[in-house]
């Protein structure tokens, strides 16, 4: 008994000791002042346990980028193990598949309709369906952008995956030399999701939702978890940047896509002096439209800055070039997706707000799988290279408008080269299997064995209204040529659509409808013309179908200034589509969307 007595008295010694080591390492620790205790904990508990986990996975990654095909048959036989007694793997003959060529050669390429089935039956609660050992946890809403927003399921592995992800990323991105990372918080837009649910209970609704129950998973973004309460965009995007701007210790940005910081940024040159009014008194503007419910939980993690409002105010009267660094000094990254057509037009447009920072975009992937991770620094063109143990990934040879070429297989990474164009066709953890994901990328370099990409645009966004195909990149590249032709003029926002569309059709052969809206200046009818010429002269199809009279000119049309941020709205209002997914489509595929910005027709100069 004394043994016991001794042995248990060591124990609570150590235990006692190293609770002190924590407290001390936490009090001492560089921290937002913003943190209340709960976030605070969750932050430094989390990052205690994850540090191990993630430095047992880079250990493992970087042996798997040396093997990278056998580590993609290892993925992949794990799926088929592990699934191989759902309806879907009965139907599908997973018992006979034991190798990665096997799969190949038995299981067909798929699209979203190939599941609808199996999806109906698990969220009707027939879980067994689509998945076998893992949980299904809720059906994530795709954004919807080249037509109907897809119900993507995800499984309980989701978790392993995210660590996956963050091993990689250490794998390439600078991390901080000293174990004792600062506890600062980071700025992003959080909205709270608008939930739906399934017959058997399953909600349904945006994959960014998936931790926003959670309060340990939120934990380093500046809003506080008890004040995530707004669903509605204008609202939410006040409510971050009140939360964010009140924080001098900031050490990210993450908007997500280059769109959206573009439009917060707009946003806060419009409602500055609201914001600053708001970090002085403490207390949430009147005239913001949210409940009182949720004005009772926001106001509650508010207190009177004068001081820090003061500094704000200093700031923004100077101006908003290099705002970002200005206000934030220990900002070290700010994250947003700038490649790819879609997010060409704002690219340029954010630099000005950054300073000497530069944007980076950290992982690649969708709704159906995350599986690249960004190997370049900030600044540089994306290279996402592929983890192996992410996702498997082949990839199918496309045209330079997304269509498949005539005859083409999907294929490995050991087939790929350099400068060519893939659509992704993946098998996900979460009962996906050879599915085509819809974006096209571009291989632009290797490591080790995986494959490094670059996303372009989605292969949905094109426009054939006589069989010319003319993909978003090339109508993207003839706007930006002849908008760098109209002195003075800049254009903010463009979208498209095909004749057939058009409520109002001119009558011969079908044509293309441009919609634009213009940041500043003022475009005559004749310059717009502009946009035909060039695109005459840089794609040849569509000249030839010119020159014929195949095709007619094209019918631009300027909208009103706000028209693209009310239509973000209207999609939000009347779709399933959720506030940090949207990107604009660059081709309209209903008529509803094309009625809505005629609307806001204006006429030329």
């Amino acid at each position: 008994m004394e043994i016991l007595c001794t042995l248990a008295a060591w124990c609570l010694a150590v235990v006692l000791g190293i609770v002190l080591v924590l407290a001390v390492d936490l009090y001492t620790r560089p921290k937002s002042r913003f943190h209340t205790t709960s976030s605070l904990l969750y932050a430094y508990i989390l990052g205690l346990i994850t540090v191990p986990i993630v430095n047992i996975n880079i250990r493992r990654l970087r042996k798997q980028f040396d093997n990278f095909i056998q580590a993609q048959e290892q993925f992949l036989l794990r799926q088929i193990r592990d699934n191989e007694n759902t309806q879907y793997g009965r139907d599908h003959q997973f018992g006979r598949i034991h190798s990665l060529a096997d799969f190949r050669r038995l299981h067909p390429v798929t699209t979203y309709s190939d599941y609808t089935e199996y999806l109906e039956r698990a969220e009707n609660g027939d879980v067994g369906a689509i998945l076998g050992k893992s949980k299904l946890l809720l059906m994530a809403c795709s954004s919807g952008t080249t037509g109907k927003s897809k119900h993507i399921p995800i499984s309980s592995g989701f978790s392993a995956v995210m660590l996956q992800m963050h091993a990689a990323l250490c794998v390439f991105q600078p991390r901080p030399q000293t174990v004792r990372v600062p506890l600062y918080k980071e700025m992003a837009l959080l909205c709270k999701p608008r939930w739906r649910y399934t017959p058997s209970g399953l909600p349904i609704g945006p994959l960014s939702g998936i931790y926003s129950k959670k309060p340990h998973m939120l934990a380093q973004y500046a809003t506080p978890f008890g004040a995530h309460v707004v669903d509605t965009e204008t609202e939410a995007i006040y409510t971050s940047l009140l939360f964010g701007l009140r924080d001098p210790d900031l050490c990210r940005v993450d908007f997500g896509f280059a769109s959206t910081f573009y439009n917060v940024m707009q946003f806060l040159e419009s409602h500055w002096r609201d914001l600053v009014g708001d970090i002085r008194s403490g207390r949430l503007k009147e005239s913001l439209n949210v409940t009182e419910e949720q004005r009772r939980a926001i106001n509650k993690h508010l207190v009177p800055d004068p001081q820090r409002a003061h500094q704000l105010e200093v700031q923004f009267e100077k101006g908003f070039t290099a705002i970002i660094p200005r206000i934030f000094p220990k900002v070290n990254s700010v994250s947003m997706l700038h490649s790819g057509t879609s997010m060409s037009l704002y690219k340029s447009k954010c630099l000005p707000y950054l300073g000497h920072l530069k944007p980076i975009s950290f992982v690649y992937g969708s709704s159906e799988a995350f599986f690249a991770v960004n190997t370049r620094p900030a600044g540089a063109d994306p290279a996402y290279v592929v983890v192996p143990t992410m996702a498997l990934v082949e990839f199918l040879p496309v045209d330079d408008a997304g269509a498949p070429l005539d005859g083409a297989e999907p294929l490995l990474a050991d087939q790929l080269k350099v400068g060519s164009l893939y659509e992704p066709v993946i098998t996900n953890n979460a009962g996906f299997y050879r599915y085509r994901q819809g974006d096209v990328v571009k291989v632009v370099d290797f490591y080790h064995q995986a494959p490094c990409i670059d996303f372009q645009f989605r292969a949905g966004q094109m426009l054939n209204v006589h069989m010319e195909k003319l993909s978003e990149e090339a109508f993207m590249t003839a706007l930006q040529t002849a908008a760098g032709r109209w002195s003075g003029v800049s254009v903010r926002e463009v979208t498209s659509a095909e004749s057939v569309l058009d409520p109002s059709p001119q009558p011969g052969a079908p044509y293309y409808l441009v919609l634009l809206e213009l940041e500043k200046g003022q475009l005559s009818a004749q310059q717009a013309e502009t946009i035909d010429e060039v695109l005459r002269e840089q794609h040849y199809v569509y000249k030839s179908f010119r020159d014929k009279g195949s095709i007619a000119p094209m019918k631009v049309r300027l909208v009103e200034p706000g028209t693209f941020q009310q239509f973000r709205q209207f999609q939000f209002d009347t779709t399933s589509a959720f506030v940090t997914q949207f990107k604009q489509p660059r081709v309209l595929r209903t008529q509803r969307q094309v009625e809505f910005f005629l609307q806001h027709v204006t006429p030329f100069q």
